[in-house]
């Protein structure tokens, strides 16, 4: 079969949780870090990302002053319920709900694009603009919610989020930058609308394994028994909605 082209989720950096010295432009499509320091630069993407889903990021400035460019990685904590360190390696990637890669200085140039995911085995993969691939072994579970960290860090001083890819049967899906302005007027506007809207999920959206079997505190109904109390203990907020969960209680199909 030819590969055709679909949509996507559109995906922008996170407009809310960022370090101290970024700034967003572009409508959320571009971070840029105050050169007054090569840290406090780390930021996220504004939805979770999928299990192989290509994100695709072009460097835009980098000042040849600081050691290290970039790192890239993935996070099981909500951006929302992360703490904000300088840096994401070591302050965060001690605790095994976070992995971050090193990039190498070389393929971090201006003008350089990058792509980097998590695969189905729990590794990080970047592949550079030239083709070069690095994979690294992480602890970060594939079937788990994620959302992507960038760390905007030492000579790297500004990125452009491009989108992101991702196969499937017989296409590959394709998304573009989000306006972040734009995407957050509209969840707020129609979130209640959805969450009543939202009919009860045949298939756990944690493990994608289970029958759900469980209502949320926020009213979705998307989770079995064993994922609900998982993510209850290690994100406190529903997978769907990311409202914080005050309970969860089985029920009958």
């Amino acid at each position: 079969h030819a590969k055709q082209s679909a949509s996507a989720k559109s995906i922008s950096f996170h407009s809310d949780v960022k370090g101290r010295l970024i700034t967003l432009s572009d409508g959320g499509r571009r971070v840029t870090r105050d050169e007054s320091s090569f840290c406090h630069g780390l930021t996220f993407s504004g939805r979770a990302v999928k299990t192989e889903e290509k994100l695709r990021l072009r460097v835009e400035r980098s000042d040849g002053d600081w050691h290290g460019a970039l790192r890239l990685g993935f996070a099981h904590v909500s951006p929302e319920q992360t703490p904000l360190p300088p840096l994401a390696i070591p302050d965060l990637t001690n605790s095994p709900l976070y992995a971050a890669v090193i990039v190498p200085e070389h393929i971090c140039r201006p003008g350089s694009e990058i792509e980097f995911m998590l695969k189905k085995n729990g590794s990080v993969r970047i592949r550079s603009s030239d083709g070069r691939t690095h994979t690294e072994q992480t602890t970060l579970n594939p079937k788990w919610p994620v959302w992507a960290m960038i760390d905007v860090y030492g000579q790297t001083t500004a990125v452009t989020m491009l989108g992101s890819k991702m196969k499937r049967w017989v296409f590959t899906s394709r998304s573009c930058p989000a306006l972040t302005h734009i995407r957050h007027t509209e969840d707020k506007e129609t979130q209640e609308r959805k969450k009543q809207m939202t009919p009860a999920c045949e298939e756990c959206v944690v493990c994608y394994s289970n029958v759900a079997n469980c209502r949320l505190s926020c009213g979705h109904k998307c989770v079995c028994t064993p994922c609900a109390m998982r993510v209850h203990m290690m994100f406190g907020t529903c997978p769907l909605c990311r409202q914080p969960l005050g309970s969860f209680h089985p029920y009958d199909h």
